[in-house]
């Protein structure tokens, strides 16, 4: 009776350590997904601005470029806080969080192709892959 007591906690125990693995496993693989959906959510900022940049850029009216240039620096404002909380997530987000850091630096135009790039690998990373920064 003594060996089917000890059999049983056996059992017991390998079937929480495994139970345990497998939720922390999990946990990590969110945590990785997590920062892929903030990169992306950052990433729709980063088009957005692209997008009111560019209309800035051949827009006639200097008030109206002036705006548009403005909402497109705000979209990247806004970009930024998801860029870091992704690299908070996952850490090879660091390279689009650095980018953005360079607004006011230096101008739109000259962040524009890294940001693209680093967006693509953001739009098309899966959980279990990392970011080409």
């Amino acid at each position: 009776m003594a060996r089917g007591c000890r059999t049983a906690r056996t059992v017991r125990r390998l079937t929480a350590a495994v139970a345990l693995s497998g939720g922390a496993a999990l946990l990590l693989s969110a945590c990785s997904s997590s920062g892929t959906a903030l990169a992306q959510k950052a990433c729709v900022h980063v088009d957005a601005s692209i997008r009111l940049y560019t209309e800035a850029q051949h827009e006639t009216d200097v008030a109206t470029a002036r705006r548009k240039a403005n909402e497109a620096v705000a979209q990247l404002e806004d970009a930024l806080q998801f860029a870091a909380q992704a690299t908070s997530s996952n850490p090879a987000f660091n390279p689009l969080m650095t980018t953005l850091q360079e607004i006011g630096r230096t101008s739109e135009s000259n962040l524009i192709p890294a940001l693209r790039a680093q967006c693509a690998a953001a739009t098309s990373a899966t959980a279990g892959s990392t970011p080409v920064g």
